[in-house]
């Protein structure tokens, strides 16, 4: 049974995160956390945090570190294409699709009403991760330097991440 609710919650996952991994993060925090209780919210943050480290999409990694905590190496792999599957068969249909209707408005506007869909989830997530993330004030100053140089001064984010983790290790 645990087998098919890990395949059932990335299939969903798959299907219904539209706007890559960050956006996907909001229904995978619900799934793994709300719903199945595979992980608490605070696993939940310290999993985003290495997965945002390693090579790979955010999605692809927390369903492959979540199926193998559950079930080991073959819940990994059914976590895993589970949450590629709808993707890839989505991606098929779209591009055998999109060429056909690719002059239509209403496919111009569809893509329209799919960009505010994709910041909010993203933007839900940054906001589900700063409710555990954020625990004192020295967390507080991390976010807000890493906001203004990659904002204002536009770091590259492999070198916020390498800096921040440098003033985790000496604020900590």
């Amino acid at each position: 049974m645990t087998y098919l609710k890990l395949v059932m919650s990335f299939l969903k996952v798959g299907l219904f995160g539209i706007g890559g991994g960050y956006a996907m993060l909001p229904l995978i925090e619900h799934e793994v956390t709300s719903v199945h209780g595979w992980l608490s919210h605070e696993e939940f943050v310290d999993v985003v945090a290495i997965v945002e480290v390693t090579p790979g999409p955010i999605g692809l990694n927390m369903s492959t570190y979540t199926g193998y905590k559950v079930k080991g190496f073959s819940g990994s792999v059914a976590a895993t294409v589970s949450n590629v599957f709808p993707t890839f068969l989505l991606a098929l249909i779209a591009s055998r699709l999109f060429f056909r209707f690719r002059g239509s408005q209403d496919v111009a506007n569809f893509f329209k009403g799919l960009r505010p869909v994709a910041i909010g989830l993203v933007a839900a997530a940054g906001i589900s991760m700063g409710k555990v993330s954020i625990v004192d004030y020295r967390s507080a100053i991390i976010l807000l330097v890493v906001f203004v140089c990659g904002f204002r001064f536009k770091l590259h984010p492999i070198l916020l991440i390498v800096l921040s983790a440098l003033a985790g290790i000496i604020l900590y």
